[in-house]
Formats: C-alpha cells, structure tokens, sequence
C-alpha cells in the first residue's frame, strides 16, 4: 500500500496542558446559541443558559485540527436545583475572570 502523508514522523507536541484552577468566564449563550426563527417561550423554571458563568478551568488541550479547549467546571442553575458539570469549552468561549488592568502610561 502506499504512503499517504501524515506528520513524516516529526515530533509531536503535547495536547494536554494542565493549568491548576484557574478562575474563567464562560458564556453559555456564545456556546449554545438560539436557534433562529425561535418559536418557544418564556420558561422561567428552566435551564439558565442565556448568561456568563463563572467557571473553574483546570486544563488546556488541542483538538486534532489545532483549535484549543479548556477544561471547565461551573454551576448550571434551574430555579431550585443547581448542577456542577464539567466539559472541554472552545476557547472562544473562555476569558479570565479577573483580567490584569491595562498598564498605565
């Protein structure tokens, strides 16, 4: 059979970079857009996804195709319940929860 490519036997970096717990931003409504033409309604009991979350970033990976993912825990609320979940977020999604103040000039 012949060659078809891959990585020519080159070294291969890491993918898993673990950071500690790290205090993050999550917005679920970035992660989980509404649907266009969105026919539903208001559920007040239901799942608060609609906001920014704060969440507990403990690793980060590559994905096979080189997009970075951050391993995150936070609370979900539902009127009286409130759930820890945890899962790998695109980092588009994530940003520090307590960013530097810009220097000064």
């Amino acid at each position: 059979m012949q060659w078809i490519g891959g990585d020519s036997g080159q070294p291969r970096r890491p993918v898993f970079f673990p950071v500690g717990h790290k205090a993050v931003l999550i917005d679920l409504n970035a992660l989980y857009p509404q649907t266009p033409h969105h026919s539903g309604e208001y559920f007040p009991d239901g799942l608060q996804i609609r906001s920014v979350h704060l969440g507990v970033l403990t690793a980060w990976a590559r994905s096979e195709w080189g997009e970075w993912y951050g391993k995150v825990t936070y609370t979900i609320t539902a009127r009286d319940r409130q759930e820890k979940v945890t899962h790998w977020v695109p980092g588009w999604a994530l940003r520090p929860a307590d960013p530097r103040p810009a220097a000064q000039s």
